[in-house]
């Protein structure tokens, strides 16, 4: 990374970036008041539309109230009681209902009906916009409407209105209309009959024209414009915002919003207190405002920033090339220094109080160099010289003698060392010493290394034996004499080492020979032990067997009197048990017993004849599946012990072969023995 970057980077974390972070959470709080105000804003503005809206539903009830009054007001003026039927009376109602409803194009029909339901009187409004009264001929009979009975079951002056008449069209249609409808009173406020009055919904609900329309049960009758909403999705409101047919249980009016930031306000069309609203309205909130001063605000911000950042990258630059040229005044003070070993050197620079310090604390560095230069080489020179004369004296001595560093790897290899292990000096000097030659403790090294020796903080100094690897691969005994020293302020260890492998190859023989005297010794007490052990085991075990052979032939005579009696007398207990049970036990018994006997006999003879003195190189004619079966008898104990999968596997019918029996019986004890000290586990077979 080059020094302006750095520089740049040093100077934007140290100033933009406490100003970016500043704004970025000044930034996202103001936003958010923002956010809130507005929604604060089109929740107000929703409820004074509700307000509104209810306002005019209530002037409407106002003017049906003022229609139902007619009749009365006429029959105040006639002082007599006015009737549908007649024409005079409807001619007089109906020039005053032309003059009432004159003044409000939203009103688009007024009815009178009867008692009977006969439609008496008609106002509609024609393209022009005034209300006639309709022929005679085109009024019609309102008995059987559900609409007229809930009008004339109405208390005086209640009002009742319903959303009627929905064509094919999205939208509301002159034939889609708003009807009220309440009891018309006579003189007496006695009603006469029902007044209703229709309502022109394009017209009453022009201010919600770009809305959402929807009834009760969720289904859009009418949405906004294609370029306030986007294209025609679903004709379900519930699917389409969710979350909104819980919200339209409370009867009031609120805001619906979704993470997307779409806000659309929502108000009923209340026409029928404590009844659901004929219609729900739901208008889309222009977001349009918000977005435009969000992006003005970012933008500004974006723009100081490039424009700070521009005076930072001006500034670094400025420090970046005053930097440049101090390096590369130090870069050839250094060079005249360390290359050409000059010893006047000086720097100068002029600038802040801190480079000045600088320039002469590289000047007296300078010097100082140059001072430890001179006293470097004479003491290099004199180093030489003392390793001249180490050289010389070992590379006379008759013991390899290596050298460690603190690393591990080899620092010295004289010539004794090449010639016993094989390497040059140039193969050896900077390998691993352990990975080299592979030492490992011999025998005698792992016993004096077992031995407790005090812990002190002496340097080291011991001799030990070990086995080290030559380069051919050969094995070779050594004696390692091992002892430490500094050399440059490191720790370096010192190999003294000597081949000892005539030495070692004498102790073998000595040892060798004292085996064979301790084994020598050991044959022939075991002959004398055996002798004496043989006959202490043979005359019990003769007895054993003598009897043995009685109680067998005893229980074959007794048997049939026993039979007899427990024919006579039925079962009866021999010893504890029943004699149904012993009858078959004693015989398994009897023959356990004398199989024991004869097997005892058997290792008796086999121990006598392994532990017999043989002097002679008699040569007789053996069995070997016989001698296999000997050995196996004689170390029963120990292949039950090693292993759970012994197996034997003796071959038919071999020839005999000449040989000593016990030289060979010795062989294969040899080879069982051995292969039960290797298994690892007594899951392992033999």
């Amino acid at each position: 990374m080059r020094l302006r970057t750095i520089i740049f980077l040093i100077l934007f974390a140290l100033g933009i970036l406490p100003i970016i972070s500043l704004v970025a959470i000044n930034l996202a709080g103001h936003i958010e008041r923002h956010e809130s105000t507005e929604r604060q804003r089109a929740i107000g503005q929703g409820q004074s539309a509700f307000v509104t809206l209810n306002i005019r539903v209530g002037n409407l009830k106002e003017n049906l109230a003022r229609i139902a009054a007619i009749p009365a007001t006429v029959a105040l003026a006639t002082e007599r009681p006015v009737r549908l039927d007649e024409k005079a009376d409807l001619a007089k109602i109906r020039d005053l209902l032309i003059q009432l409803i004159g003044h409000d194009q939203s009103i688009y029909e007024v009815q009178l009906v009867g008692p009977n339901g006969q439609e008496h009187l008609r106002l509609r409004r024609n393209h022009r916009g005034e209300a006639i009264a309709l022929p005679p001929a085109q009024l019609r009979t309102f008995a059987d409407s559900s609409f007229f009975v809930a009008g004339m079951r109405l208390a005086p002056h209640a009002v009742y209105g319903q959303l009627r008449h929905l064509g094919e069209d999205s939208r509301p249609s002159p034939h889609s209309h708003l009807t009220l409808a309440t009891p018309a009173l006579g003189a007496d406020e006695a009603p006469i009959g029902v007044a209703m009055l229709t309502v022109d919904t394009d017209l009453f609900l022009a201010e919600h024209h770009n809305a959402y329309w929807i009834d009760n049960q969720g289904t859009i009758l009418a949405r906004p414009a294609p370029a306030v909403t986007g294209p025609k999705e679903t004709t379900s409101a519930f699917a389409e915002f969710p979350g909104l047919k819980a919200q339209l249980a409370a009867r009031l009016p609120f805001l619906w919003e979704n993470q997307s930031e779409r806000k659309v306000s929502w108000m009923p069309l209340i026409v029928n207190e404590g009844e659901e609203p004929a219609l729900w309205l739901g208008t889309p909130i222009d977001r349009s405002g918000a977005q435009e001063w969000k992006q003005s605000l970012l933008h500004n911000i974006l723009w100081i920033v490039l424009a700070t950042m521009g005076m930072v990258a001006l500034i670094a630059n400025l420090i970046a090339a005053k930097v440049d040229r101090i390096k590369e005044a130090i870069l050839s003070g250094l060079d005249r220094i360390l290359n050409r070993e000059e010893d006047d050197v000086a720097f100068r620079w002029s600038g802040p109080r801190e480079v000045v310090n600088l320039a002469e604390e590289l000047t007296a560095l300078a010097r100082h160099h140059a001072s430890t230069r001179q006293a470097r080489k004479e003491a290099e020179a004199a180093l030489k010289e003392s390793e001249t004369k180490f050289r010389n004296l070992t590379a006379t001595a008759q013991d390899a003698i290596a050298m460690m560093d603190h690393h591990g790897d080899i620092s010295y290899w004289n010539k004794a060392a090449a010639e016993i292990f094989g390497y040059s000096e140039a193969e050896a000097m900077g390998k691993p010493i352990h990975s080299l030659i592979s030492p490992r403790l011999s025998e005698a090294g792992q016993k004096d290394s077992a031995r407790e020796r005090p812990v002190t903080d002496d340097p080291i100094r011991e001799t030990i034996e070990l086995i080290a690897r030559r380069k051919d691969g050969s094995k070779v005994p050594i004696e390692l004499s091992l002892s430490e020293a500094r050399i440059k302020d490191q720790w370096h260890s010192i190999w003294i080492i000597r081949n000892i492998t005539e030495r070692k190859r004498a102790e073998e023989e000595t040892r060798l020979q004292q085996q064979q005297l301790i084994q020598a010794d050991k044959m022939i007490s075991l002959g004398l032990l055996v002798s004496g052990v043989a006959h202490e085991i043979n005359n019990p075990n003769s007895i054993a067997m003598l009897n043995t052979s009685m109680l067998s032939r005893a229980w074959e005579s007794v048997l049939p009197i026993l039979e007899q009696y427990y024919e006579e007398n039925g079962d009866f207990l021999v010893a504890g048990l029943e004699y149904s049970e012993m009858r078959g036990q004693i015989p398994r018994l009897l023959a356990e017993l004398d199989d024991s006997t004869r097997r005892i006999k058997g290792i008796v003879q086999d121990l006598k004849d392994y532990a017999r003195k043989d002097t002679t190189r008699h040569m007789d004619p053996i069995d070997v599946n016989g001698v296999v079966q000997t050995a196996i008898r004689l170390t029963h104990n120990k292949l039950k012990k090693s292993t759970r999968c012994f197996a034997a596997d003796l071959a038919p019918a071999l020839p005999l072969i000449r040989g000593n029996p016990q030289r060979l019986e010795q062989v294969v004890i040899n080879l069982l023995q051995n292969s039960c000290e290797a298994l690892a586990a007594d899951s392992r077979g033999i």
